[in-house]
């Protein structure tokens, strides 16, 4: 069973989206923690997440460009470019 097959409800934080270049397809992810400058993301184990990424996350209207400045198993921490 991998990180998304789980009911929506049983995963904890918001459901979003990596966006990276074309023509790689966008990556599910779950926004564990979100601040001004930054988030830590969960993301399914074995996941490439590249330097550079957009965030979009579920129900709200404004994506968030930043880079990974952090990886553990499974996560990363983003430092978005500009504060929100």
């Amino acid at each position: 069973m991998n990180l998304f097959s789980a009911e929506p409800d049983a995963l904890p934080g918001s459901r979003g989206e990596i966006i990276v270049s074309p023509p790689s397809p966008a990556l599910d992810c779950r926004v564990l923690n979100l601040s001004a400058v930054g988030a830590t993301l969960l993301v399914p184990a074995g996941t490439r997440v590249p330097d550079a990424i957009t965030l979009a996350i579920a129900g709200e209207f404004v994506m968030r460009r930043g880079r990974v400045v952090w990886r553990r198993p499974g996560r990363v921490g983003v430092a978005f470019e500009m504060p929100v």
